[in-house]
C-alpha cells in the first residue's frame, strides 16, 4: 500500500495487502456494516440506547434510556416534567444509538420521529417486556406486573415510539480485522 510522505514520496505500508493507505479502512466505512439479522438481534436483546434531541434553542442533548421492543418499534416512556418530553413535542427527530449488550463495537443507529401518546395498554406491554427481558426470558407474574405498572401510574406518563426513517450500522470487528488481514474489500 502506498502512503505519501513530506520527504520522499510514496511509500508502500507493510500491513496492507493494497495499494489504500494505512487511513482508508477509517475513512472508507461503507464496507462495515451489519446485516439485516444482526440489526434485528441486537434491537431485539439490548436494553439501552443513547438518545437525542435538541432544545429550544437547537442545542443537542443526548441522553441513556431503558427502552423495549413493542410492536416492532423501539418504545420508552417519560412524564411531563421531563426536557425530553417538551423537546419531543416541539420537534420529534431524534436519534437513538444501541448498542450490541456483548460488543459495544457492533452499533445500530437509528434515525426517525417520536410519537407521543397516552397508552395504558403500551405502557402494559413495555412494562411487561422490561420485567421478562430483566428475568431472562419469563414473564412477570400478574402481580408482580401489577406492582410495577403501580410504579408507572403518574397521570403525565407518557408512551413514545420512534418512527424509523433510516437505519445505520456499524461492525467495528470487521473493520478492525480488514485493517489486521491488509484485505482489500472496496475493490
Amino acid at each position: 500500500m502506498l502512503e505519501a510522505t513530506a520527504n520522499n514520496g510514496p511509500q508502500t505500508d507493510p500491513y496492507m495487502n493494497s495499494e489504500r493507505p494505512s487511513w482508508f479502512a477509517r475513512r472508507e466505512i461503507a464496507p462495515f456494516t451489519l446485516e439485516e439479522p444482526e440489526v434485528k438481534k441486537i434491537l431485539e436483546t439490548a436494553s439501552h440506547a443513547v438518545v437525542s434531541w435538541v432544545t429550544k434553542d437547537s442545542r443537542p442533548v443526548t441522553a441513556i434510556m431503558l427502552y423495549v421492543m413493542v410492536d416492532g418499534k423501539v418504545t420508552v416512556t417519560s412524564t411531563t416534567n421531563r426536557a425530553k418530553y417538551y423537546a419531543w413535542k416541539r420537534n420529534p427527530a431524534t436519534s437513538f444509538c444501541i448498542w450490541d449488550p456483548n460488543n459495544i463495537g457492533r452499533q445500530v443507529i437509528l434515525r426517525g420521529e417520536i410519537e407521543i401518546t397516552q397508552s395504558d395498554e403500551l405502557l402494559r406491554s413495555y412494562t411487561d417486556g422490561f420485567l421478562t427481558r430483566a428475568r431472562n426470558g419469563r414473564a412477570p407474574s400478574p402481580e408482580r406486573l401489577d406492582r410495577e405498572l403501580a410504579k408507572f401510574d403518574a397521570p403525565d406518563r407518557h408512551m413514545m415510539q420512534l418512527n424509523v426513517k433510516k437505519i445505520l450500522s456499524h461492525n467495528l470487528d470487521e473493520l478492525l480485522r480488514v485493517e489486521k488481514e491488509g484485505s482489500d474489500v472496496w475493490s
